[in-house]
């Protein structure tokens, strides 16, 4: 964990505890709640047949559509 500095840099006013308290909480949710930045291999796999699952009915809706059409 980083230092804490004596004063706020963007207000130049004392640094108070409650700005402390708030400053570690909103790390520490930061950091629990963060998105990883690369997914589980699962996760792909789950997200790949989505997609799939997307196209194919995309592309059976758009043959009832042109089958009414006709």
């Amino acid at each position: 964990m980083s230092p804490i500095p004596a004063t706020d840099t963007q207000t130049d006013r004392p640094v108070t505890l409650h700005r402390v308290m708030q400053q570690m909480i909103a790390q520490g949710l930061k950091t629990r709640y963060e998105p990883p930045a690369k997914l589980s291999h699962a996760l792909f796999v789950l997200l790949m047949r989505l997609n799939d699952n997307d196209r194919r009915k995309a592309k059976t809706a758009g043959r009832d559509n042109a089958a009414v059409r006709a």
